[in-house]
């Protein structure tokens, strides 16, 4: 006889809302899909390629801010480029949040199309797991228990022990083998669509539920679910759920608590866990989705990116080491969203400027860090370093901007 409350995957029921639930989260599901469809259809192929590397520090931040070991976005920045803090603690949340980065793009890379018969397999969940914690140093992986007994992380690797989630406890250590096969069963046939979509999110819920591993199980959850709506092709590497889950992080935490509980009555579904719970959670997350797209598809707006650039102009030409600084940069500039690059000539004749006048704003335009080239005299690209998101994508990362502004 198990000790622990939960030993059976039946117990894990219901996987997915019943049938009428199920019908009335398709609409919700639909919109989703048709406003993702919508912002990959934008314009400026290259603002959107810039975005997809860009973006993933400030994904690493969100999901590590939900932990509680957020780091400060320069100190991510400097950890990519392997300057680490000297104080230890510091220095271990850099590494946790450049392993994260890594993982993501290992994640999108390997699983690029979804199928759901292998995407909902317990190895891909192992797989994500431990490709982010093998990058970890060993005093990384130490963990203790409510009882302060020390446990280890193993990277990929069932928990032997048992665990407490704040009042959930969570299935017996020699059963997990079980829930995650149960896990795989419920979700293998949710190929594409909304009931893909819909058993993304539940398996989200479920898997945090199981609580797999040692430590860890947020993130992987988090990021299973980033790569299995990228391998949707939903996200084109725009927005992820990790930066509207940061920001409603007291709402998604009690959704999860809510969905943990067992079933509450005749009208709560037929299965151990509270479907209304689940139905609720799947509402929650999916409206987290859409609040991101709605907000990357202004940001996308050409007109509105122009405009931006030529509010950076303006302002920075204030400072002496960029005086030189014009308005008419901002159109080459936006231009720049559309094409990879662009030859010095090229952009400066856009400007419409004296060419000696052009040569001393594109000069100030690589001070400022907005243009980059590879060579000397090579053409020139778009960049978007951090101290410029307050210019170019405005609230998208608030945090990076209070901080390159200190």
């Amino acid at each position: 006889m198990s000790k622990y409350p939960y030993n059976n995957p039946h117990q894990m029921h219901p996987m997915l809302p019943g049938e009428a639930k199920l019908n009335d989260l398709r609409p919700l599901a639909a919109d989703l899909i048709s406003k993702a469809k919508d912002l990959a259809s934008h314009g400026m192929p290259h603002l959107r390629a810039l975005l997809r590397e860009t973006l993933r520090p400030m994904n690493s931040f969100y999901t590590n801010k939900i932990e509680g070991q957020q780091t400060e976005p320069l100190l991510i920045e400097r950890a990519m480029n392997k300057d680490f803090s000297n104080q230890p603690d510091e220095a271990r949340k850099q590494r946790i949040a450049v392993a994260h980065i890594e993982t993501e793009r290992w994640a999108d890379a390997t699983y690029p199309h979804f199928d759901a018969s292998i995407f909902f397999n317990a190895d891909v969940t192992h797989a994500i797991h431990r490709h982010l914690h093998a990058q970890l140093l060993p005093e990384d992986l130490i963990q203790f228990n409510e009882d302060g007994i020390e446990q280890i992380v193993k990277p990929g690797i069932s928990r032997e022990v048992g665990v407490i989630v704040g009042q959930h406890i969570p299935p017996d250590p020699m059963t997990l083998s079980l829930f995650m096969n149960e896990w795989h069963a419920a979700y293998q046939y949710a190929r594409a669509g909304e009931t893909a979509v819909i058993a993304l999110v539940a398996a989200h819920h479920r898997f945090t539920w199981i609580h797999p591993f040692v430590d860890g199980n947020g993130r992987t959850a988090r990021l299973h679910t980033h790569a299995g709506l990228n391998a949707l092709g939903l996200t084109q590497g725009l927005w992820s759920p990790m930066r509207g889950l940061a920001r409603q992080q007291e709402n998604y935490y009690t959704h999860l608590i809510n969905a943990d509980q067992v079933r509450r009555g005749d009208l709560d579904g037929r299965g151990n866990l509270t479907e209304k719970g689940l139905v609720a959670f799947i509402e929650f997350f999916m409206q987290v989705c859409l609040d991101q797209i709605y907000f990357m598809n202004r940001l996308l707006d050409f007109s509105s990116f122009e405009d931006r650039l030529a509010q950076m102009l303006a302002a920075e030409s204030t400072r002496k080491e960029t005086r030189y600084l014009k308005l008419e940069a901002a159109a080459p500039l936006a231009y720049l969203g559309s094409v990879k690059s662009l030859e010095r000539n090229r952009f400066k004749s856009m400007m419409g400027l004296a060419d000696r006048t052009a040569d001393r704003v594109l000069a100030d335009l690589f001070k400022l860090g907005v243009i980059t080239s590879k060579t000397p005299k090579g053409p020139v690209e778009l960049a978007a370093p951090l101290d410029l998101f307050r210019y170019l994508f405005p609230r998208l990362w608030p945090e990076a901007e209070a901080n390159t502004q200190a």
